[in-house]
């Protein structure tokens, strides 16, 4: 349901228009007449994320050039809302939360996102299969205890306790008694056979998971590993010292020199140059840093210890913050992050999800028939392309595309939630400073998976619940995770159904970082649904068919989350001068409220977490001003 209008929208060739911009294979879903009848948007498979034609290609008109003589032919709607969101992910739904509680339950909102899904990068997925209903997150999923006013709000709206739901949730040691645990992969491309081995190796990623962290077999593993792996007999060695010398490779060097040193070089450059391993080393390492997006030519050495705890550094005598550092307890909902976006609609929308608060909230489908009701005070109107967004004199107008028709609403106030590098093209009259600023973001892209199982005994047999694979088309390969919350039980038994979620690399070694993310990001659009479930298939076969998998017979169905544009940009002295130079970092300059227009999202933090997203929507619902809400 959409808004009254005043007047009949005319046709103006806008299918046409948008279909011309589509510069991305056209052929790239399972399904096109699924999405478009669907109302039920998680339970779609094929390609999702951002990566489908609804999604992009009014956006990429606007870029390209061919929508802007088209603004002033849009269909007004019949009302002015107090505040208009564009962007219907973590931070637009939080500033819509927030704008809520500081002006009243009776401010008119509306919420305008592109996508069928609200979210953002916190998307479900989910597949049913013989009445078992599997979820997994399509996206953002790490959580963590709330350190901000503003985070504390929002986690209480969802009615999330993570210190709680970490003690009570997650079945700990789940895998390891059934004697499962991180696994490697060598495929014959790049290491010249196929062969799964046990890691012996502390994990890095997903610890509070998938613990122990460090196998309790890890001498036995080293053993096997030394005489197994399809690696030449340095390249073992070089391995195996990086993980268990501790020489200090930096012996001319204070405490404080070593820091500034590894901040300004990468890791492989560490790596090669200062432990003097061999280059395969770095293959063999390659895939452990792609959950940040970036290789380890664009990871710092100082990140390499402080933020991954890879290996090499155990001699350097530097301070003992090894890993990722939070404060108070990590947490992963079943279906990610998407938690707390279906827990604030559910707050802000009647009837939108009829659960009883979190206790079944994850085997509760939201009503997506009602989120755009006339009656709504808070109104989630999807499948919506905000494509100009424009100052006036007591108001804003903000212009859309919908259904292949333009409308445009009038607020008197507008949050853009939205990415920082669509912003110049939404806001055209931005002074050049601002929009240079905004350009200077340019975001990772990132792959993220789903396949649907019928049963996981092959992973059982191969001793395997999370398995790196460097070399191979697939970087990662991680087993549903042991959580059970709001009514959701995870796979209890190998002859259960479960989900597999699996994570593809983007890395273009000598380019600079922004033009690596580019390069990736043209890659990713250009693969077609056909190739990801090609090489996936390939992959599992070939990595657990000695234990059993077919994948024609074990595979019941593939969601592919494109993310063309993920992560937010996040700086880095190898690539960002000003951080040498002690200058103001950009996104300061990006984000400054600009009319009755102010900007929220992770890129207005300078970084990217969803803690920050939500912080980001306070502040950017602060800097709106109470004279704004006076009727134009």
């Amino acid at each position: 349901m959409s808004d009254v209008v005043k007047k009949k929208s005319s046709s103006i060739g806008m299918d046409r228009t948008i279909g011309m911009a589509c510069d991305i294979p056209r052929v790239d879903r399972t399904d096109q007449k699924a999405e478009l009848t669907s109302h039920y948007p998680p339970a779609l498979t094929g390609m999702r994320g951002s990566g489908y034609e609804r999604a992009y290609c009014a956006g990429h008109a606007l870029r390209n050039g061919h929508l802007t003589e088209n603004f002033q032919t849009a269909t007004e709607v019949d009302q002015t809302y107090d505040l208009v969101v564009v962007g219907g992910g973590i931070s637009g739904l939080s500033a819509a939360w927030f704008y809520r509680r500081k002006y009243g339950h009776e401010a008119r909102i509306l919420v305008l996102d592109n996508h069928d899904d609200f979210g953002g990068h916190a998307k479900r997925n989910e597949f049913t299969y013989e009445g078992d209903t599997r979820i997994a997150n399509g996206g953002a999923f790490n959580l963590y205890t709330p350190q901000t006013k503003a985070q504390k709000l929002i986690f209480d709206a969802c009615d999330i306790d993570v210190d709680k739901l970490a003690r009570t949730t997650i079945t700990r040691q789940f895998y390891e008694k059934m004697g499962m645990g991180q696994s490697v992969f060598f495929d014959s491309k790049t290491f010249g056979r196929d062969v799964l081995l046990q890691d012996p190796a502390p994990w890095s990623d997903f610890t509070f998971l998938y613990d122990p962290t460090t196998p309790v077999d890890a001498e036995t593993r080293w053993g096997h590993f030394m005489r197994s792996a399809p690696l030449p007999e340095r390249v073992k060695k070089d391995i195996f010292r990086l993980y268990h010398e501790e020489k200090d490779y930096l012996p001319d060097l204070s405490s404080d020199e070593k820091l500034k040193k590894l901040a300004l070089m990468s890791y492989r450059d560490y790596l090669l140059e200062v432990v003097g391993c061999d280059p395969m080393v770095c293959t063999y390492l390659g895939d452990r840093s792609f959950g940040s997006g970036r290789g380890l030519d664009a990871t710092t050495a100082l990140a390499a210890h402080q933020r991954f705890g890879f290996p090499g550094f155990s001699g350097l005598g530097l301070p003992s913050e090894k890993g990722r550092k939070h404060p108070g307890e990590e947490y992963y909902f079943p279906e990610g992050n998407a938690t707390i976006a279906r827990m604030l609609v559910r707050d802000m929308v009647p009837d939108s999800l009829p659960s009883a608060g979190l206790s079944n909230a994850m085997v509760t489908r939201v009503n997506y028939d009602v989120l755009d009701m006339e009656k709504n005070t808070i109104r989630i109107r999807l499948n919506a392309t905000v494509i100009n967004v424009k100052n006036q004199e007591n108001s804003v107008r903000i212009t859309y595309i919908r259904d292949g028709k333009l409308f445009a609403a009038n607020a008197k106030s507008c949050v853009l939630a939205c990415w920082f590098h669509v912003i110049p093209y939404l806001c055209p009259d931005m002074s050049d400073e601002q929009r240079d600023a905004l350009h200077y973001n340019v975001h990772t892209p990132n792959l993220w998976g789903n396949v649907w199982l019928k049963d996981w005994k092959a992973f059982q047999k191969a001793g395997t619940c999370l398995m790196n694979a460097p070399g191979s088309y697939y970087a990662s390969i991680i087993l549903e995770p042991p959580v059970s919350v709001g009514g959701y039980q995870h796979s209890a038994s190998p002859d259960q159904p479960a989900h597999v979620s699996f994570l593809r690399g983007y890395g273009a070694p000598g380019l600079p970082i922004k033009d690596q993310f580019r390069a990736g990001r043209i890659d990713m659009y250009e693969t077609s649904f056909e190739t990801y479930e090609r090489e996936l298939r390939l992959q599992f076969n070939a990595a657990l068919g000695p234990y059993g998998f077919d994948a024609a017979r074990d595979i019941l169905g593939i969601t592919i989350n494109r993310w063309g544009h993920g992560y937010s940009y996040w700086y880095s002295p190898l690539y960002d001068d000003f951080l040498n130079k002690g200058a103001e970092p950009p996104h300061l300059r990006a984000r400054k409220k600009f009319g009755r227009i102010t900007i929220a999202n992770t890129d207005s933090g300078g970084t990217d977490s969803t803690a920050l997203a939500i912080d980001m929507a306070w502040r950017a619902v602060n800097e709106i001003d109470s004279a704004e809400r006076v009727q134009p």
